[in-house]
């Protein structure tokens, strides 16, 4: 105990010494002290919301279409699938629902070949979940097609803008 009382008298002391008495007391801002060179960064957690309101059946909907025309594509061409999707629903041209996108006749070509009853995987369930609430790396794409392996001739019609992965995307 007599140690610790020592020891404490001593850090005492030396603060004592060591700081001048002006800092310690005075009610002005060191105007040496650059605040900008330490910057206080405030975050607010903001909640997210969705780009569209949605069904969990339809974003079951929505990460089936990413497992299907996305497969083997990165976490980004999944985003990007999807954002399609999303952008489709909210262009005037195209249906109001994740739904009726999906399903409008030769849209995509998984509905065609049963590819959209795969099991979503988890990666395209958060690739979907994503783009719903507002991630695009398509910026506003509505059109996705694979250049390498696309049959139908009126897409060639557009102008990609864009490449993810194996996917060009136009608008």
């Amino acid at each position: 105990m007599d140690r610790c009382y020592k020891i404490k008298v001593l850090i005492l002391f030396l603060t004592c010494v060591l700081i001048p008495k002006a800092n310690v007391y005075s009610n002005e801002l060191d105007k040496s002290f650059d605040i900008k060179a330490y910057p206080v960064e405030a975050k607010i957690k903001q909640k997210k919301r969705e780009v569209i309101n949605i069904t969990n059946e339809e974003l079951l909907l929505l990460s089936k279409i990413v497992t299907g025309e996305a497969r083997g594509e990165s976490y980004e061409g999944q985003v990007a699938v999807a954002a399609v999707v999303i952008n489709r629903v909210k262009d005037p041209r195209f249906p109001n629902t994740i739904k009726d996108v999906i399903y409008q006749k030769n849209a995509f070509s998984v509905v065609k070949d049963g590819s959209i009853n795969l099991q979503p995987t988890e990666s395209a369930y958060n690739a979907a979940k994503e783009a719903l609430y507002g991630n695009d790396p398509t910026n506003k794409a509505i059109y996705f097609w694979n250049p390498d392996i696309a049959t139908c001739k009126w897409i060639k019609k557009l102008n990609p803008y864009l490449r993810i992965g194996n996917h060009v995307f136009a608008k």
